[in-house]
This record gives structure tokens, sequence and C-alpha cells, in this order.
């Protein structure tokens, strides 16, 4: 057993046939549903979306199922590294190049679970783990347990919210059923902000008062706490976090492509003399 919660428990296994180490993800979430058994159906289904999604940026699951007595269960790769919220613990600035490096990947790791029909719903810095692969670090998308497929936007019956306040738009906090892809690219940029900052882009202390914000108010500005990345920068982190859907990226690969560009160009001038 490596880890449990509300949602369910995480075990390291090995997979026989393979001669692989794997790690199991039980999920419980599914008994509080008005509906269980089509609760589990529903996720089931959405699980083997999921699985056919096969990219570096998007953890490798390899099986989905249910146990004998009915409980879900996934079976994926097994990383090794932290998940991008242990990078952040100080609550520090991360540097501007590594933060957009990382925005990037993932923003493709984006791209092939929408091509696939899915959104995530949750994306954050513990969802996003960093991968210590044999050469290199590769950011990597994990737990989807609260994801929705494009044709149903909720995993359950229950009339509870998914996602995780501070990082959920508008939309998403009210709870409403037409939500899209969107809400990822959205949680994305939340967590760009906070890689950037430190901070979240809205005030709250518990999570009915970060909802509160997030429906109510506009997200703070970037460069009340980081002056030094007015321009650009700025503009396209609070661009996808716009309380209007429709102003930000239209997809995850226009998100990515503006996300490079600005990368490039910043690498470009710190490469001049005098650049920062």
């Amino acid at each position: 057993l490596i880890g449990a919660g509300g949602m369910g428990s995480v075990w390291v296994a090995e997979q026989l046939a393979l001669k692989q180490t794997v790690v199991v993800k039980f999920h419980e979430s599914w008994s509080r549903a008005e509906d269980p058994e089509r609760a589990i159906e529903r996720f089931v289904r959405e699980a083997k979306l999921l699985a056919q999604v096969r990219h570096r940026n998007v953890i490798a699951l390899y099986e989905v199922g249910t146990t004998e007595v009915g409980e879900p269960f996934l079976i994926m790769e097994r990383l090794s590294g932290n998940a991008l919220s242990w990078r952040m613990r100080d609550g520090h600035p991360m540097p501007l190049l590594e933060s957009l490096d990382i925005a990037i990947e993932i923003a493709r790791g984006l791209e092939a679970v929408h091509a696939a029909g899915v959104h995530h719903r949750d994306v954050k810095p513990e969802n996003i783990f960093l991968h210590h692969d044999e050469h290199e670090i590769v950011p990597k998308l994990l737990d989807f347990g609260l994801a929705g497929s494009a044709k149903v936007s909720r995993l359950t019956d229950s009339d509870h919210t998914v996602g995780t306040p501070g990082y959920m738009p508008p939309e998403q906090a009210y709870g409403l059923d037409h939500i899209d892809h969107r809400v990822d690219l959205y949680a994305l940029g939340v967590t760009l902000y906070e890689m950037l900052s430190g901070a979240l882009p809205a005030l709250g202390d518990t999570n009915e008062e970060l909802v509160h914000f997030t429906v109510h108010h506009d997200p703070i500005p970037l460069v009340d706490h980081r002056p030094d990345l007015a321009g650009p920068i700025a503009e396209l982190v609070m661009r996808t976090i716009d309380r209007d859907r429709d102003v930000r990226p239209a997809t995850a690969r226009e998100m990515r492509y503006l996300l490079e560009d600005l990368r490039d160009d910043l690498a470009v001038s710190m490469s001049r003399p005098g650049g920062r």
C-alpha cells in the first residue's frame, strides 16, 4: 500500500505476465453515487477511452476492470519522482523557462487526452508528476479519477461538483453540465500562474471562499505578483484563466503553440548579452 484517501487506495504490484512493476488504484467514490451500478459502468467506459491514450505526458493505463465484489480498479505504469506540488512546496516562484516547459509538456498530454474524447477536469500540481526517466524529467498527467467523457459530463450521478476549488473555472464551479475541454486549459493556466507566482489567482481560505471568488470576481492579475512578467507572458496566462471560456485558447494545441512561441522568444532574449 502506497496511498489511501477518500477516493480509494493505491498499491504497488507485480504484473506477472509482463514481469513489470505496476500501480493498482482501487476507486471507492462510486459507492457514494446515487446509482452505483451506473457510476461503475460509466467509470469503466471512460477509463477504457483513456487506456487508448499512449503519450509520454500521460500516465500509461494498462488495464481497467472490476473486482469480484464490483469495485473498479486501474492498473497503471509505476513512476519515479515527485508530483509538481512537491517541487512547488516552498511557495516560491519557479524559474520561468522551467515553468513554461512543464506547461508545454502538459498541454501536449491534454491534446492526446482530448483527442480521445476525455476531459481530465482536475488538472493541478498534485496531478502532474515529474517522472525521472533515464536521461530527463518528463511531466505526466495522472489521476484521472474525476475524468469525464466528452459525451458525459459527470463521472457519477451525484450532485457534487467535481474538481478542485482554486483550479476550477466558473462554469465548473457552478456545476454546469455543459463543461468542455476548456476547463482543463483553465486549470493548466492556473497551474502555470502558480508556478510563476507561488500563489493562486483566487482569494480564499476555504473551498467555499475560493469557489465564490472564482465565480464572482476576475482572477488576480499575474503582474500583481510578478510585475517583471508584464507583457506577452502575463497576457497569455491571464487569457487562459479568463472567466469567459470563449476568450481562452480554443484547444490544447493552440495553447501549446502560444506557450512554445513565448518560450522560444524568451530563450532567444536570454541568449543575448544582458538578457535575463
